[in-house]
């Protein structure tokens, strides 16, 4: 009966505690303030952490949202080629502008546009050769130059960022010894090798390849060079690209000679209709086009087809404009073409361009005009109202993109109604689902108060949270001294 009796013994404390807690004193301090006091303030450091929990949660699901549409968008835009030997393929749809001198693809992708990776990687191109390419990637420019890649690695390579200028392996040698040697001699004998410079800045980038470039006495020779330059000014964009195989100049600028040439260029405008551009040309003497291997690759026919068909295609001046979008290929030879593939694609001086005109400047927002919009004496950043948190000295939470200096929340509570904010607190609507708006801080004017708990859950403050805690320890004990007894006299 031991057992038993101590286990209806803390039965019966149990509930002794549960009626005593609201009663109970130590000294001149009520044993409930006490514990209410401190189930106050963890209560209220749990609940701040879940309400900055769920709204980052809210904004973290928006922003995968975003992504997934993004990514949805981007397949949708990819398309099978009706014609993959005289449609040339894009390398991305974000704005810019590439050259190539040659590239070899095994068994190559219909798809269009192909990955914006210029190592070919992503696409599958197994060789590249003096690819130039300035782009703008999430609001900013950079610029690549791929040397030389094989089978998705890239060997040699020059990459630059806003700010940044690049060069090749080689730039020590050229201003070392050919740089000196050009000036030695009046600019008579100027070689450089391997030029690889890439430059990028906030508003732009350029890119310039070229294997060899030598001028003697006024005879200029270019061998394997490429350049992708893309700018913007405040109205417009403009992306310019091209390749060359080689080329020979008279010492009066005359062309001599020229072997696969093909530029392309896009300038988009606020308010006008892109302009777009693509010309190329196989073999050039003394300034006359050649018509090898065809009439139309002499005179720049867009997708003159010749060769053995079936065999051995051959396709002069590839090209495919479209709205803003330009790619131009001057020369390309197709092993055994086999419905829209073929066993070898191999690709001579191609060039691609493509802008988009720069938006339109948007208004300033009350946490970016320099005004006291709320008329608290507080401006911008040294308005609580335009921090996240509520809190004027913390730098990293002020929202420049909120339109309400209004600090509604209160303290550390919001930074008042950002129609901008994705999380409940911000726009007012429920967009929680907890049948309050979003002007209360964390988390808005929800039912609880401001708190942001949900309608169903109870707050967590109070007497009951430890009372029902010790209470439900000893209703435990209890409850095991007496099924320990039922067990026991079950066994006998």
């Amino acid at each position: 009966m031991t057992s038993k009796r101590a286990g209806l013994l803390a039965i019966v404390i149990a509930a002794a505690v549960l009626w005593a807690i609201p009663t109970a004193s130590v000294g001149e301090v009520s044993l409930s303030d006490a514990l209410k006091k401190v189930t106050e303030d963890v209560g209220a450091t749990v609940d701040g952490t879940v309400a900055k929990s769920e709204a980052e949660l809210r904004k973290a699901r928006a922003r995968a949202k975003v992504a997934l549409a993004k990514t949805q968008n981007a397949s949708a835009q990819r398309a099978t080629a009706t014609d993959p030997a005289t449609q040339p393929p894009a390398h991305g749809s974000n704005p810019h502008a590439q050259g190539g001198v040659a590239v070899v693809d095994t068994n190559p992708s219909s798809e269009r546009p192909l990955a914006s990776d210029p190592t070919g990687a992503a696409s599958g191109e197994d060789a590249i050769v003096g690819r130039a390419r300035g782009e703008k990637v999430n609001g900013a420019y950079r610029g690549h130059i791929t040397i030389l890649a094989l089978f998705g690695q890239e060997l040699a390579g020059v990459d630059s960022a806003p700010g940044e200028t690049k060069n090749g392996p080689l730039q020590a040698v050229q201003t070392g010894i050919l740089d000196p040697l050009c000036m030695s001699t009046s600019n008579q004998v100027c070689l450089s090798v391997l030029t690889a410079n890439s430059t990028s800045t906030a508003t732009g980038s350029t890119n310039d390849f070229a294997i060899a470039r030598a001028s003697v006495l006024g005879l200029g020779v270019g061998a394997a060079e490429s350049k992708g330059t893309i700018s913007e000014d405040a109205n417009c964009q403009t992306a310019e690209s091209s390749a060359k195989t080689a080329n020979v100049s008279s010492p009066g600028g005359g062309a001599v000679a020229q072997v696969a040439n093909s530029t392309s260029r896009s300038k988009s405008c606020r308010g006008a209709a892109a302009e777009v551009s693509n010309t190329s040309s196989v073999i050039g003497l003394g300034g006359a086009q050649v018509p090898l291997p065809a009439a139309g690759c002499a005179n720049g026919t867009p997708d003159t087809v010749t060769g053995i068909p079936t065999v051995l295609p051959i396709v002069c001046n590839a090209d495919d404009i479209a709205g803003a979008q330009a790619v131009r290929e001057a020369l390309d030879i197709f092993v055994l073409p086999v419905g829209g593939t073929s066993l070898v694609k191999e690709t001579t001086a191609a060039s691609e361009t493509l802008s988009v005109a720069p938006a339109a400047e948007r208004s300033p927002t009350q946490c970016s005009d320099n005004k006291d919009n709320d008329g608290d004496g507080l401006v911008d950043t040294n308005d609580p109202g335009c921090h996240t948190d509520g809190n004027a000295n913390n730098p990293s939470s002020f929202n420049p993109d909120d339109n309400s200096e209004a600090n509604s929340g209160g303290g550390t509570g919001g930074s008042g109604n950002n129609p901008d904010d994705d999380s409940e607190g911000g726009g007012g609507g429920d967009g929680d689902g907890d049948g309050g708006t979003g002007d209360g801080g964390a988390g808005g004017n929800a039912p609880t108060g401001g708190q942001g708990a949900d309608a169903d859950n109870l707050p967590f403050t109070g007497t009951d949270v430890v009372g029902l805690a010790l209470a439900g320890l000893l209703m435990l004990a209890g409850g095991l001294l007496l099924r320990r007894r039922e067990d026991a006299r079950t066994a006998y």
